[in-house]
């Protein structure tokens, strides 16, 4: 190692003079004799940190190009690591979580305070009112500042759009209208004031609908009022289906038993005959309450006096396994099925949405990353893996987008990728397969496995291209 020290100073001398002869050479070949910029001599301290003599000679040799093509990387591509979203990146952005949790609170408590306001009055709660519509105001602002003329284009929004305006016009607006004098009943303006405050009442009435926001703001609410949705119209049919049998049920109970309520001898039962099946809407009724399972025993008592107990029994358990049991199985499974229903269309349209979020990322990540490799890279976008580690390199943006796709990544993961793709980094990292690869790391290991084979068929394909042009190079000579 002494050895080694003594001959860095004799190196040292022969590649500066070496240089400058090269330097006044190259001058004198310069038209008007151009005068050629020489760094001077770095400081020791810069020369020791190399490890080699070579890279030594590059303290002097260097022109700056290095450093300029640094300040270019940071100047274009600025590393999230050390500057963090600020508060209006993470709370008072509409399409983030955390937005969305707290308008959500909102809400909750909105609905508890209209809640006390009814069981104690209004005047205690007023305040609290003004705040509440204060902050939805502020949410539908940012909303329309950050959705523009699409934010009428979808219902949810029109819905809170609507509420808002109508708890402006109720706490902002129509009290600062003149009533005018209510002492006087031939004033013209009492029908007015009326008017007025019977609007009042109504908008007071419609905030209770901000409750309804609630399955906008939590996801599984709104998937079983999606499953309710689709589920209605089949739950009315079989409502229907149920009303023609208990009305065809009722005619032939009628005839057959309201008609001869006189069979019974005591008068009490006679009575009870003719309350429950003495007409069809009664014979309707008590077919309903049969269906419920309520007062059917009472009901079995009396009717066995004169009809015989087989025939009613049978008919009542009969009755009772299509309507009450068949019935509330079929919309039970009509029902679940809607929510399994609604449950597969969600996830379709999250896949859709992070697919759609997925082919912004990658555009975006291979613009950056070649705009900023761009005097590194080859006609086919391969980098050295080194710079491209160094680029991605504490970038915590780039990390959260990830995540939002789906892809649990850490800037370790990120650099074993990069070594992964490079072998080590002994070959050039492509930087469209590192994109690629990097946006499909989640799901199903098939997704990576395609990436893989995809990039081995580019490369393959543009091997046997340059094949075939030799060829053709060949016939033609």
């Amino acid at each position: 190692s002494s050895c080694c020290w003594l001959l860095h100073p004799l190196l040292f001398f022969l590649g500066a003079h070496s240089i400058s002869s090269s330097a006044l050479f190259a001058r004198q070949l310069l038209p008007g004799n151009m005068p050629v910029a020489r760094r001077g001599t770095p400081p020791t301290s810069q020369i020791k940190e190399h490890k080699s003599v070579l890279t030594s000679l590059s303290a002097w040799t260097d022109t700056g190009e290095d450093d300029e093509k640094k300040d270019k990387k940071k100047k274009g591509y600025q590393k999230l690591g050390d500057d963090k979203p600020g508060f209006a990146a993470q709370w008072l952005d509409p399409e983030a979580d955390n937005f969305n949790i707290i308008v959500g609170v909102v809400i909750l408590a909105n609905a508890v305070s209209i809640g006390l306001e009814t069981e104690f009055g209004d005047g205690q709660f007023k305040v609290l009112e003004h705040v509440f519509n204060g902050i939805f105001f502020l949410e539908m602002v940012l909303r329309l500042r950050a959705f523009g003329k699409s934010y009428f284009t979808e219902p949810w929004n029109i819905f809170d759009f609507s509420l808002v305006c109508f708890g402006t016009l109720d706490l902002w607006i129509l009290p600062l209208l003149p009533l005018g004098d209510d002492t006087d009943a031939d004033s013209p303006n009492l029908l007015y004031r009326f008017s007025v405050m019977r609007m009042l009442r109504i908008l007071r009435l419609m905030r209770i609908l901000r409750v309804v926001r609630l399955f906008r703001m939590f996801q599984q609410l709104y998937l079983i009022m999606q499953a309710f949705n689709k589920a209605f119209q089949i739950v009315l049919l079989m409502g229907l289906l149920v009303l023609i049998l208990d009305y065809v049920c009722a005619i032939m109970l009628t005839q057959a038993i309201g008609h001869h309520s006189h069979y019974w001898d005591d008068l009490e039962d006679r009575a009870m005959i003719k309350g429950w099946f003495g007409g069809i809407p009664q014979s309707m009724q008590t077919l309903f309450v049969i269906m419920t399972l309520s007062d059917w025993d009472n009901i079995s008592f009396v009717l066995v006096k004169v009809v015989p107990p087989f025939a009613v029994y049978t008919g009542l358990v009969l009755y009772i396994m299509v309507t009450s049991y068949t019935m509330l199985s079929l919309i039970t499974g009509i029902i679940s099925e809607s929510l399994i229903t609604a449950q597969q269309e969600y996830r379709v349209r999250k896949e859709q949405t992070m697919g759609e979020k997925k082919k912004e990322l990658q555009y975006d990540l291979r613009s950056t990353l070649l705009d900023l490799l761009e005097d590194d890279k080859d006609n086919d976008n391969n980098v050295p893996p080194q710079e491209l580690k160094q680029v991605v390199r504490g970038d915590t943006d780039l990390l959260m987008k990830l995540a939002a796709i789906g892809v649990n990544i850490d800037e370790h993961g990120i650099s074993s990728l990069v070594e992964k793709l490079s072998n080590e980094e002994q070959t050039l990292c492509n930087v469209d397969y590192f994109v690629d690869k990097l946006t499909n790391l989640n799901g199903q290991a098939t997704a990576s496995s395609i990436m893989d084979l995809k990039f081995e068929l580019a490369k393959m394909h543009s091997k046997v291209d340059l094949v075939v042009e030799k060829l053709q190079k060949r016939q033609q000579k």
